[in-house]
């Protein structure tokens, strides 16, 4: 058992120490996490004394938003390593009092407390099979409140930015992977791979039946891919209009061809 904890863990372990430089502090990632707390802020009502439970922390650049807005927040991950780059940062903020962390994988049993909002942001619920989202729908139900709100990033099964980026570099194979029944080996890394599940809005809606949709949105349908950076950093001014754009990308029935979609859930 312990040996297959360490094996899931490797690859989130590996990408830790470079996480904020690659994604987080990125010109991409910046701006598409700044979408996603814009979409909160329309979707929470934050008050000081709220508590929050967050799936797949990464490095806790989401805990120390709330946080700052006055919730309590409860940081969970996989990986001790991100745990660890989560605890430097809440305590560089100054938020111990606001943030707890804890190394948890989403499958593991839940805490027994009572949350008004649970997160997952940027992909962490595609690293499960459907049969465990389903299984999720069962544990999260009674730990949300009854004003509360499940809010997830979720990777979708179709993106165009990628479809057109592995097409130019003549990779078909990896341009329509997302169609793919059954998991896909997705790089973390040149040295990391790891399963990978892609869900359209609908199908991720049917594995959790306690729960309805509040709101959905397309989160990078003008927002290029994280992978793009490279090539976005030396074109800011086409990256400035692309965000632009993307403020007034509202229609929910675009988020199935976003690179993620935006899914607030609330109880039954």
């Amino acid at each position: 058992m312990e040996q297959h904890n360490r094996q899931k863990t490797a690859p989130f372990d590996a990408v830790a120490r470079d996480y904020d430089a690659v994604f987080t502090h990125s010109a991409t990632g910046r701006l598409l996490r700044e979408r996603v707390w814009a979409l909160m802020t329309k979707t929470l009502n934050p008050k000081i004394g709220l508590h929050a439970l967050e799936l797949n922390c990464g490095t806790g650049e989401d805990a120390v938003w709330l946080a700052g807005s006055g919730w309590k927040v409860l940081a969970t991950d996989i990986s001790p390593e991100m745990i660890a780059a989560t605890r430097k940062k809440v305590g560089a903020a100054g938020l111990e009092d606001n943030i707890s962390t804890a190394v948890r994988a989403i499958e593991d049993p839940m805490p027994a407390a009572y949350f008004d909002l649970i997160l997952s942001n940027f992909g962490g619920l595609n690293c499960l099979a459907p049969d465990a989202l389903r299984r999720l729908n069962d544990a999260l139900l009674p730990l949300l409140s009854v004003e509360g709100r499940f809010i997830a990033v979720v990777m979708s099964r179709f993106c165009f930015w990628e479809m057109l980026f592995f097409l130019w570099k003549r990779k078909p194979r990896e341009a329509f992977r997302r169609f793919q029944q059954g998991p896909v080996i997705a790089a973390l890394s040149p040295d990391m791979a790891v399963p990978t599940w892609y869900y359209s809005p609908e199908q991720f809606r049917q594995m959790f039946p306690g729960f309805q949709v509040q709101m959905l949105q397309p989160v990078g349908f003008w927002l290029p891919p994280s992978y793009l950076n490279v090539f976005f950093e030396k074109h800011p001014r086409f990256l400035r209009v692309l965000h632009w754009l993307e403020q007034y990308c509202t229609a929910g029935w675009l988020a199935p061809s976003g690179d993620h979609f935006y899914i607030c859930l609330t109880k039954k």
